[in-house]
């Protein structure tokens, strides 16, 4: 594969929330879930990368927020993107390149937003997104 170009089209904080009413003083140990979907645009030539993180205690959620990046391409990395069938297909090794520079604005943002609150303390974990991503996205 040829280099791709893309450039970020948007990046959106979709959701935000903190439960403080389920924090103690001392958080102590924090449960985090993270989610993450890919979809694309044939139109707009965009694909969003969604990431959602859950954090809980003894099962009480104590914040949600989602983020979607969104990344447009030219026409001619579009192309070599594409299989004998026409289909887009985005390989493991850029999805994983796509969702780990969402993750990492996502982390920044929480880390700004839970500033002054008892989970200023926490910062997202690292995911090693290569070793979750094993499969191609093929946008039909």
């Amino acid at each position: 594969m040829e280099q791709l170009y893309y450039k970020y089209a948007k990046m959106e904080l979709e959701q935000f929330a903190l439960f403080e009413e389920n924090l103690s003083e001392k958080p102590g140990e924090i449960e985090s879930q993270m989610h993450a979907q890919f979809s694309y645009d044939k139109e707009q030539e965009v694909l969003c990368n969604k990431i959602v993180v859950t954090l809980a205690k003894s099962e009480k959620i104590l914040m949600k927020a989602a983020m979607c990046s969104y990344f447009a391409f030219r026409k001619d990395s579009v192309e070599q993107m594409r299989n004998d069938e026409g289909q887009i297909v985005f390989v493991p090794q850029v999805l994983t390149q796509f969702a780990s520079l969402n993750y990492g604005s996502l982390r920044g943002i929480l880390y700004l937003k839970t500033q002054g609150t008892l989970l200023a303390n926490y910062i997202l974990p690292p995911v090693f997104f290569g070793q979750i991503i094993d499969k191609a996205f093929v946008a039909e």
